[in-house]
């Protein structure tokens, strides 16, 4: 219930209930945050290292930062009326969410703080859960 409202306020559009969005991104979160915790316990095991840990939570928390916002912007990109101005929205999105991925890992790589896998992993788990989806699915 808590993750509900906090993604209502953080979504913050009608739009977004209207579309369908906000219900994709409130049933992936906690599907991204058990598979993450499953991937940390696995990396644990196998490098027995604890910067780890801190990793998984920093990419895991980019992560659902990269989907909320890529919901706003795809809502927002949908309702603008001028085609341009909708395609240099997603745009900027793409280059916002893919440079601070850079530079998240490049500080994870730079400083040795956090796991870079643990960064990386979390990223690759919103497609790979969407598919996974499309396949367990029943047809119509």
């Amino acid at each position: 219930m808590l993750l509900k409202k906090l993604l209502v306020r953080w979504l913050g559009s009608r739009e977004l209930e209207e579309n369908g969005i906000a219900k994709i991104v409130y049933e992936l979160i906690p599907k991204m945050a058990a598979v993450s915790a499953v991937c940390l316990i696995i990396s644990l095991l196998i490098s027995r290292d604890i910067r780890d840990i801190p990793g998984f939570v920093t990419g895991f928390l980019y992560a659902v930062f990269s989907l909320v916002y890529l919901a706003r912007t795809c809502t927002d990109a949908a309702l603008c009326k001028d085609t341009k101005k909708a395609k240099d929205k997603m745009m900027r999105c793409y280059i916002l969410r893919f440079a601070g991925l850079f530079a998240l890992g490049a500080v994870s790589l730079y400083t040795g703080l956090f796991s870079f896998a643990g960064v990386l992993i979390p990223q690759l788990l919103p497609k790979i859960l969407l598919s996974a989806g499309q396949f367990s699915r029943k047809k119509d």
